[in-house]
């Protein structure tokens, strides 16, 4: 029974002295993630607009281009057409999640490592 209890000490000596460190690293995990999720928001805001703005600008001289031919019609049909073909093509390839591996994995590890260790203690 002692034996129990001495062990019990240890693991709540580890677990207190794990605690300062894991709130530490779990408050740099989560400064990381931060940054991270602004530079993407950033980064697929400025893609999206230029993307926009250069397939607006390409269609516009395909049919600028056709105005006076017979083609001026399909030109913009066909323009159209691709347009709403890209949309689905960028819907079917959008993740469902990201896949990038999370800042908190690191803390996840550890907790791990220190769970392992608790157990080998008892």
């Amino acid at each position: 029974m002692f034996e129990t209890i001495r062990k019990a000490r240890q693991l709540g000596t580890i677990a207190l002295e794990r605690v300062g460190e894991y709130l530490e690293l779990l408050k740099i995990s989560v400064e990381i993630q931060g940054r991270n999720l602004k530079r993407q928001i950033i980064s697929y805001m400025l893609i999206t607009l230029f993307a926009a703005l250069g397939l607006i600008f390409l269609g516009l001289a395909i049919i600028i281009t056709c105005w006076d031919t017979p083609y001026r019609v399909i030109s913009a049909w066909g323009v159209a057409g691709f347009y709403v073909l890209a949309a689905f093509w960028a819907y079917l390839a959008a993740p469902s999640r990201a896949d990038s591996a999370s800042a908190f994995d690191t803390v996840r590890e550890e907790l791990q490592q220190d769970i392992k260790l608790m157990k080998d203690v008892v």
